[in-house]
């Protein structure tokens, strides 16, 4: 299969897709490109069991790459050059078999992603403005308690029964949809830098006096 050479563009700027199987060629054109963003997709074709995607081709992208994309990758080979990518800012996950430790992208901005048990320490990123998550297990946000940069927060079909962990943080964004076992929000108005709030089908909650109580200040949205 040849290499797709189309530049495309999203709202963080220009990027190529590169499938799997092709990882070596792919980081040698986005090399060649001196391209900031990339997105890493599955195989492109028949997959091949035995086919190993080597991390150690991330390591000519050091200089240049921003912000990477990764699909569900198989059969990993060299996890850890992964992390030779140090100007990394944005960061889109799906759920992977291989472990990541975010805390190692040391000028990381964002982290959009699913929840897996090998998403590690994303919660001592500590230079996270935004995170999008799905998928989180725990029952209410303590984990987040130390991003204390952290201004966006989106949270996806979740667990999370209360807010709790996030009443210091200065949020200026917060978004929760989906999350069928929310109830208790009170923690909302205790964020003082709030001025976007959107619940989407948050089935449990019935009591929004918290919300009313700061509607005169931040731009809210219920959809019910």
């Amino acid at each position: 299969m040849l290499l797709d050479k189309t530049v495309r563009k999203n709202l963080d700027g220009e990027y190529i897709v590169i499938h799997a199987n092709q990882l070596k060629e792919g980081t040698e054109y986005a090399k060649h490109l001196k391209i900031a963003q990339i997105q890493i997709r599955g195989f492109l074709g028949h997959e091949n069991t035995e086919f190993k995607v080597d991390f150690k081709e991330f390591e000519k992208l050091s200089d240049h790459l921003k912000i990477i994309s990764l699909s569900t990758i198989e059969n990993v080979a060299n996890i850890e050059s992964i992390y030779s990518l140090q100007n990394l800012e944005k960061i889109y996950l799906e759920k992977q078999k291989f472990s990541i430790d975010i805390s190692n992208f040391h000028k990381i901005k964002h982290l959009g992603s699913e929840y897996w048990k090998g998403l590690v320490n994303f919660n001592k990123a500590y230079s996270l403005q935004s995170l999008v998550l799905t998928k989180f297990p725990n029952t209410n946000l303590s984990e987040l308690s130390k991003l204390e940069n952290l201004k966006v927060l989106h949270v996806y079909t979740s667990k999370i029964e209360t807010l709790d962990g996030i009443e210091n943080l200065p949020l200026e964004e917060l978004a929760l949809v989906k999350n069928n076992s929310l109830e208790n929000i009170e923690v909302i108005k205790k964020l003082k830098m709030l001025k976007d709030l959107l619940i989407e089908k948050c089935k449990k909650i019935d009591d929004y006096k918290s919300v009313d109580e700061i509607m005169d200040k931040v731009n809210v949205r219920i959809i019910k």
